[in-house]
């Protein structure tokens, strides 16, 4: 008989020491991922039957990791490599550029941080040599690399590579089944990146001709590109529809990015897709995504306070109810954070910046991906205060309820200031270099006491990626004091020159959001 080591499959696939913690161990509850059982050490069995081998059957053949297929489905993938491929010609500048500024390894941010673009190089392997997936990737990895860069012709060969994708992807999405559906998710949301990457600002309306009916308080001019997200959404609702086998690793990516575009939009996240516990989703990673569902539902309801008095109608929320989900959403929040594991905690350091205008303790956090999440969080609850105040606001207007909610509107002001400190304590770690007894060591998102922090002017584009929607939020939420909107307002045109991204650009020029 043979006698295996305690441990769940997931750590003995990655070879990393399992603490044998049923029935989620520590460093898969860490790291965010699923924690995979053989079903007799489930059972507290210490042994197994002997091997094929020993059996006398034929070795398997040896499978590279970068081949290897994990979870428990063979659809499910997850490459545990760093995804560049030895497909890629070494001459192909632009993809060589994004792979090694956009696309995370999975030793750099756990699980549930990670974007879609992470499971792309895997797909684009096993994908046929003409595909919409892997033309969208050359596309946009020429325009990013031609607006870094500034090199028009980048920018010319983008354009035209993304022209052949989007008739491939019309052919390819007649074809649509389970042996696809990958390829076209992955291309879809690639190409709404190539959008934000490439679309130019449009022109801002003149004063004069904004009234208080139309106001794009959604920004919808800015999203205008959005069928790219919708469509993602349609093929997400197909495979649940037709029952295909799910991979959870790229669904949860996309599902969240969807999330969190619904926000921005001021739209509800369709109900089919609210339930983060059928895509995988666990800990304080699910109970977050709850509360932004909410949120969503929120966002959207709200929109009709920003209507005159003369527009409102009897059918739409009532400011006292806004207020109430808002005052609920908010307890719920706080409770997510003080609920806390210890591993998600932050620690408070003291930093060296080159920027007079910040002069503040950091908060250092255990990974960037735990640092992301927090800021995220501080963003939301930004705006849900936000709403609470302007629901509020309008209460007031009404001058016996002006007293009765005074208080709460002090409530609502004081949150915002705090959240707001607390939110530019959390960005710069993502624009650090940190220093281990005077050598420097590439940035990353943990320190030890003995390590010098030094803030930096300049973030590499996949921690931006990680930066951009909390501070779309922030900069556009009324009522936070103004030296930290200004703050946040320099550290978004960091980012956004950093990703060479057109739409973040115009965000935080025109800043037209409303929340």
């Amino acid at each position: 008989m043979v006698f295996p080591s305690r441990g769940c499959i997931t750590c003995k696939t990655r070879r990393i020491k399992c603490d044998s913690v049923h029935p989620l161990c520590s460093r898969c509850q860490k790291a965010g991922r699923d924690c995979v059982w053989d079903q007799n050490e489930e059972a507290g069995l210490l042994f197994k039957d002997e091997n094929a081998f020993a059996q006398g059957k034929p070795r398997r053949p040896w499978k590279s990791k970068a081949q290897e297929v994990s979870g428990p489905e063979a659809e499910v993938v997850d490459s545990a490599v760093f995804p560049v491929s030895s497909s890629i010609p070494a001459e192909d500048k632009a993809l060589q550029f994004w792979l090694n500024n956009y696309v995370f390894r999975d030793d750099e941010v756990p699980e549930f941080a990670r974007e879609y673009n992470h499971y792309s190089i895997a797909c684009r392997d096993i994908a046929q040599h003409d595909s919409s997936l892997r033309l969208i990737i050359s596309a946009l990895s020429h325009a990013v690399f031609g607006r870094v860069m500034q090199l028009d012709e980048s920018i010319e060969e983008a354009e035209k590579l993304f022209a052949r994708s989007i008739d491939t992807v019309q052919r390819e999405t007649l074809r649509l089944s389970q042996s696809n559906i990958d390829e076209l998710l992955l291309t879809t949301m690639l190409m709404a990146d190539y959008k934000d990457v490439t679309d130019k600002c449009y022109a801002r309306p003149n004063q004069d001709e904004v009234s208080l009916l139309n106001l794009d308080v959604t920004g919808s001019q800015i999203w205008k590109n959005t069928c790219h997200y919708d469509r993602a959404t349609d093929l997400m609702r197909q495979r649940q529809q037709n029952k295909w086998t799910p991979n959870l690793f790229l669904d949860r990516a996309v599902r969240r990015r969807l999330i969190r575009v619904c926000i921005l939009r001021g739209i509800s996240v369709p109900e089919w897709l609210r339930d983060g516990v059928k895509f995988g989703e666990q800990g304080p990673v699910l109970i977050l995504d709850s509360i932004m569902v909410r949120v969503a539902a929120l966002r959207e309801r709200s929109l009709c306070l920003f209507l005159p008095k003369s527009a409102r109608f009897s059918t739409q929320p009532h400011p006292g109810d806004l207020a109430a989900e808002a005052r609920s959403l908010d307890a719920a929040l706080e409770s997510w954070s003080a609920a806390l594991p210890e591993d998600w905690k932050f620690t408070t350091r003291s930093g060296s910046t080159p920027d007079p205008t910040f002069d503040v303790p950091i908060h250092v956090y255990a990974t960037y991906g735990h640092a992301a999440i927090w800021c995220r969080y501080y963003a939301t609850r930004l705006i849900v205060n936000s709403i609470r105040n302007r629901a509020l606001s309008v209460m007031a207007q009404c001058s016996s309820q002006m007293l009765s909610v005074a208080s709460e509107q002090d409530t609502c002001l004081g949150n915002m200031a705090s959240l707001g400190t607390d939110l530019c304590r959390s960005i710069p770690i993502f624009f650090t270099s940190v220093t281990t007894e005077g050598n420097p060591t590439a940035a990353r998102g943990t320190a030890t006491n003995d390590d010098i922090i030094c803030v930096n002017q300049e973030i590499i584009p996949k921690l931006a990626t990680l930066l951009a929607w909390p501070l779309i939020l922030a900069i556009n939420t009324d009522n936070i004091p103004e030296f930290q909107k200004q703050w946040l307002e320099n550290k978004l045109k960091s980012v956004a020159n950093a990703l060479g991204d057109a739409i973040l650009e115009t965000v935080t020029e025109q800043n037209e959001l409303k929340f």
